[in-house]
């Protein structure tokens, strides 16, 4: 069995931003929450406030990233779980029971326009495979949003796997 490590939800909320930042090379100041893909402390509060109210977080659980499909839809990486919330729904994957991305359903978003998922400005489903084997697809952007988030939350399954937080 793996040696787990005791991590703390403000460690595994630094950690997520170290990924994030890394994958786009840029510091934090870089960012103005403006970003399809960006930091959640980034967006204004009035928006943070209103996708609180439906992440049901756990003591001592931080919204970290987040990824924007439209004025409605969004994907939030908290210390603990992705959150898909839509207008009106919300599905969570715990990092626990995430074992990897299966990546996008298609890379062809368009034939006859002949778009791929390389192209800003379009959606594509995506796969998140859970350690049961189930895959939920999730519509998320295509192009540099999309491929950052694919990256950055890859590493999601170590804390699953790797790291307890404390309560």
């Amino acid at each position: 069995m793996e040696n787990l490590i005791e991590k703390s939800a403000e460690q595994i909320k630094d950690r997520i931003e170290f990924w994030f930042l890394k994958y786009f090379n840029k510091t934090k100041t870089d960012f103005n929450g403006s970003e399809i893909f960006t930091l959640f402390e980034l967006l204004n509060a009035e928006l943070r406030a209103e996708l609180k109210k439906r992440l049901n977080l756990y003591p001592n659980e931080i919204p970290v990233l987040v990824l924007k499909i439209s004025k409605s839809e969004f994907i939030i990486n908290t210390t603990k779980k992705f959150v898909q919330i839509n207008s009106d729904s919300t599905e969570i994957i715990d990092y626990a029971e995430f074992e990897w991305h299966n990546g996008y359903k298609s890379f062809v978003v368009d034939k006859e326009k002949k778009t791929i998922t390389k192209h800003d400005g379009h959606f594509a489903e995506f796969g998140l495979r859970k350690t049961n084997g189930e895959i939920i697809y999730w519509k998320i952007p295509t192009g540099v949003p999309g491929f950052g988030f694919w990256n950055v939350t890859k590493k999601c399954e170590l804390i699953g796997r790797k790291f307890i937080t404390t309560e």
